[in-house]
């Protein structure tokens, strides 16, 4: 009898998991509706006020606290985007990114609780349940922890970087109570919701990410592969690609720290698609003029110099953009600091 239920156990471990989860992620709800501040949220504050606040580690955990901002991990999606040869795989993570943060997005709407007052050391807005930062850092980590382990042979590689990640994960979530703006059930809340998102995401996608026999694509899907093989193709064979990605990066990074507004990132986003993607018209009209001559050629070196110049046209007005965004700010940076 008990052999037969150690083996039930084991084998439904997932789903013991996802609903212990999922009940202690309501038990937070369900107290969050009738107390506005649980007993865990004090303890935890008060043990992090005694033992870990101090003006030295502070800048540290601001580090770590970005580590799980949603501009940032877009940008560390497009960079494993980049450098993960399985499409799918990408694809993937992606995915879950977003819709980890739609569902935090939501059910932050939904409970709507206000954020702590009076502790903060950092100044956030929006609601406060569940943790955002906590959610998210479970789900996207959490993913990532997943990958390494069907997917790197390397037994002491797999091992560190699941180390590395369930760390981070952990002080995320610290990292938010330390600097005031939740409260400890947001981010136990958060945690919980996400464990239990993480198998039902990873079960619907286990088979995509997994399995390499070749599956029958329909014609829309096709047509994001072919584009998205044309991005790195280009990426690979072109220097300008790889320096306007560079290029792209940094000056994400340069918004991010400067905090741009939502009109800022509009209008930086579009110069990242004109840049870019007159580089790829360039580089196809470049391989169409060799494909239809190898001879010297004045009409087709034209062809070649014309289409260079017009990405030369947006990268030159795409810089003025970026200076008038990002001159006033860095000088006034420097004034105040």
């Amino acid at each position: 009898m008990i052999k037969r239920i150690k083996k039930l156990i084991i084998s439904n471990y997932k789903w013991i998991i996802f609903f212990v989860s999922l009940i202690l992620f309501l038990g937070f709800t369900e107290r969050v509706f009738t107390s506005e501040i649980l007993k865990c949220d004090v303890i935890g504050y008060n043990f992090i006020k005694t033992y870990l606040i101090h003006d030295s580690f502070t800048n540290v955990v601001k580090i770590i606290t970005f580590l799980a901002d949603p501009l940032f991990l877009i940008l560390l999606t497009i960079i494993l985007f980049i450098c993960i040869k399985n499409r799918r795989i990408s694809f993937t993570i992606g995915l879950n990114l977003a819709l980890i943060t739609l569902l935090n997005q939501i059910l932050k709407i939904i409970f709507g609780r206000p954020r702590p007052t009076g502790l903060n050391i950092i100044n956030v807005s929006g609601y406060s349940f569940p943790s955002g930062h906590s959610m998210i850092s479970m789900a996207f980590y959490g993913y990532l922890i997943y990958l390494i382990y069907k997917t790197v042979k390397n037994k002491h590689l797999k091992i560190s970087l699941i180390t590395i990640n369930s760390i981070l994960i952990i002080l995320i979530g610290i990292s938010r109570i330390y600097l005031g703006v939740h409260y400890t059930s947001d981010i136990l809340a958060g945690f919980l919701l996400s464990i239990s998102y993480l198998i039902i995401y990873i079960k619907f996608v286990k088979k995509l990410v997994l399995d390499n026999k070749k599956i029958k694509d329909r014609k829309i899907i096709k047509s994001f592969k072919y584009a998205f093989e044309g991005i790195s193709c280009a990426f690979q064979s072109e220097r300008n690609m790889k320096i306007h990605i560079f290029v792209m990066l940094l000056i994400s990074i340069f918004g991010i720290f400067f905090k741009l507004s939502t009109l800022e990132w509009i209008i930086c986003i579009i110069c990242f698609a004109l840049v870019i993607g007159g580089e790829l018209f360039n580089t196809a009209i470049e391989i169409t003029v060799d494909l239809i001559t190898t001879e010297i050629n004045d009409k087709a070196k034209k062809i070649k110099d014309i289409s260079a110049g017009a990405v030369l046209v947006f990268a030159i007005g795409s810089m003025i953009v970026g200076l008038i965004i990002f001159v006033p700010k860095i000088v006034s940076f420097f004034m105040n600091n």
